[in-house]
């Protein structure tokens, strides 16, 4: 049997609804290679293509760490030459670059090898000697260019669950509107809006004006109306994709579909999402010292018969349907079964239950289990659910009431008592996302016997009496120092500190610098508060400064022996060691000073001996 089966038992349900979903997506990088993406404007270091590289270089590192599975390509047009692939892994079979295009970088899933080719061609002089081997040249057609990265989407060999292009060209007018190329990239654009592929565009010049072409051409792939569609701009668009978070990007698709039950008779359905999940670091993989191969691990169950004289007679593998989970309950074991366990969890099938409402007073920060999750309603699966669901929602808005409700989210998980609380919409964050969308939040309450009480909180303490004017003082402090917050500011370090170091191994990058969001600025605080520092300490009185602590057994040795006061000296030579060693002043020598001259003597397997077993194995040397 095993052991306590409640020992292994979470609450945190978020570890379950982790990758519920999961689905590879690909991005095609597409870069405009005419001679005017290669000038540099305004005494520029850099051209405009290898500032593209830059973007490309962050956007596939950042692939690597977020969605390693995902495919990315890049392909060059308005290219003279359309060299063949280096490698036979480069080469797909069926699939051929029209004129003037090439493919730099097959779909793939994001490498190191591929990483390291494009930074080579951006700190190269020559560019890996673009010119001659892609060329420069203009005119090419934009129908053509998105009919090969839609064959490329095709030809990839898996099923994309979102395929998107990135266009990144300083042109802002590619094709006349009178001409042929124009409409052959309507209809073009059409097809993409039908396979769902997604065009994003990157314009790489400040005075890049959209709607001479490309305003149209995105409406139609996006489905969008031209008086509603907003133009990308050079620097907003360049800063979003160069900004690289090590955070896991998730989809956005739901975790459950489930029905909420206002009665017997009515209900309406909705999906449930999740609003935070914990960051997921790689998986460790454990490799054979000798060849670096794979270790895999299997576990397996066994059942053993001994004798009275506890001796092994029988052994046997247990199958799962042969295993028990136990309890110890009043000094006795009582066993389970694994489906007796799934159905002493699940009380209620999966769905939310309607127990009634309470004003939204009730749900105080203090009975905060766990994230929050959030509903949506799914009108394919009942007709009106939306309806309902909007009616419900404003309504609880407008009596300022919270729904409590018994949620199961799917079978063989324990029921959970939970609030609906509707919430309005805030304002978006710096990346263009609503902070807090409207619909109902779902926050996890405690039962009764989740609740625990606290004996130093109920006994009556005094409070210390503050007058006014410390009051005051603390008031101008707190507004000095105030700051808007977001969470987007604040990157998670260690995960952080993780990648860099990762980075930093794998890239060959030597001192690699961790910027610690988290860290106040201390300097800036002392300015700001400089002005009432007089104040603070006359009302405050200074800060007493307390004594270092002293470590426990600090006034011993390692072997516990009293510490000899004053610096340790180390010995010159051999001999001197020796000397001392016999005349008993051992606590003027250190251990590591002690292992030196053993293995100097060629002793062996002294890494674990005191520094007294030190000591003697030198004294019986010497005796020797």
């Amino acid at each position: 049997m095993s052991t306590d089966w409640r020992a292994n038992h979470s609450d945190e349900e978020e570890d379950e609804q982790d990758d519920v979903f999961a689905g590879r997506s690909g991005l095609i990088l597409t870069v405009d290679c005419a001679s005017y993406m290669f000038e540099r404007e305004g005494g520029e270091s850099e051209s405009r293509f290898v500032e593209v590289l830059h973007i490309i270089e962050a956007m596939m590192r950042n692939k690597v760490v977020t969605n390693e599975t995902d495919l990315v390509g890049v392909v060059f047009y308005n290219t003279k030459h359309n060299p063949a692939p280096e490698t036979e892994e480069e080469l797909q079979p069926g699939l051929v670059a029209p004129r003037q295009c090439a493919i730099y970088l097959p779909l793939g899933a994001t490498s190191v090898e591929m990483i390291r080719k494009v930074r080579g061609m951006r700190e190269s002089d020559d560019l890996f000697g673009f010119d001659a081997k892609y060329g420069h040249a203009q005119g090419t057609s934009m129908s053509n260019v998105l009919w090969l990265c839609s064959r490329m989407f095709s030809h990839c060999g898996y099923k994309l669950a979102q395929s998107t292009i990135v266009l990144f060209t300083s042109n802002d007018q590619p094709h006349d509107s009178s001409s042929s190329e124009y409409q052959q990239a309507l209809v073009k654009a059409r097809d993409l809006q039908q396979k769902e592929i997604f065009v994003e565009l990157v314009p790489m010049s400040g005075s890049f004006e959209c709607g001479k072409f490309y305003k149209e051409f995105l409406c139609t792939v996006l489905e969008e109306e031209l008086d509603e569609f907003e133009c990308p701009v050079y620097e907003q668009s360049k800063e979003r994709l160069l900004h690289r978070l090590f955070v896991r990007s998730y989809k956005k698709r739901s975790i459950a579909g489930i029905k909420w039950h206002l009665s017997d008779d009515v209900s309406l359905a909705v999906n449930v999402y999740s609003l935070r999940r914990r960051p997921r670091y790689p998986k460790k993989v454990r490799l054979l010292r000798t060849t670096n191969e794979v270790i895999v691990s299997k576990r397996v169950h066994m059942s053993s018969t001994f004798s009275d004289e506890r001796e092994e007679e029988d052994t046997k593998v247990l199958l799962p349907g042969e295993q028990r989970k136990s309890i110890a309950i009043g000094g006795e074991k009582v066993s389970f079964k694994p489906e007796e366990v799934a159905q002493m969890k699940q009380l209620l099938p999966p769905g939310i239950r309607l127990l009634g409402f309470k004003p939204a007073s009730v749900i105080k920060m203090t009975n905060h289990l766990r994230s929050s999750l959030f509903l949506y309603p799914n009108e394919s699966y009942i007709n009106g659910s939306t309806t309902l669901y909007r009616a419900l929602y404003e309504k609880c808005l407008e009596k300022n009431q919270v729904a409590i409700c018994m949620l199961t989210m799917r079978r063989k998980q324990p029921s959970k008592l939970v609030a609906l609380v509707p919430q309005t919409e805030l304002a978006h964050d710096p990346l263009g996302e609503a902070d807090r969308h409207c619909g109902f939040r779902v926050d996890f309450i405690p039962f009764a016997g989740d609740i625990r009480k606290l004996p130093f909180l109920e006994e009556s303490a005094t409070a210390p009496e503050v007058t006014d004017e410390q009051t005051d003082l603390f008031k101008k402090m707190i507004k000095k120092v105030k700051f808007k917050f977001h969470p987007t500011h604040f990157e998670d370090p260690s995960s952080q500190n993780l990648f860099i170091n990762i980075e930093s191994l794998v890239f060959d990058v030597e001192d690699a610098e961790l910027f610690d969001s988290t860290r106040p600025d201390c300097d800036r605080i002392d300015t700001k508060l400089e002005p009432i520092l007089t104040d603070m300490e006359r009302l405050f009185g200074e800060d007493v400064e307390e004594a270092p602590k002293r470590r426990r057994n600090e006034g011993t040795d390692h072997d516990g022996e009293p510490r000899t006061k004053g610096p340790r000296v180390a010995p010159v030579n051999d001999e001197e060691l020796v000397n001392l060693l016999k005349q008993g002043k051992v606590g003027s020598l250190t251990i590591p000073v002690l292992k030196d001259y053993l293995q100097r003597q060629g002793v062996r397997g002294i890494s674990q001996l005191t520094k007294s077993g030190l000591v003697d194995q030198i004294l019986a040397m010497q005796a020797d």
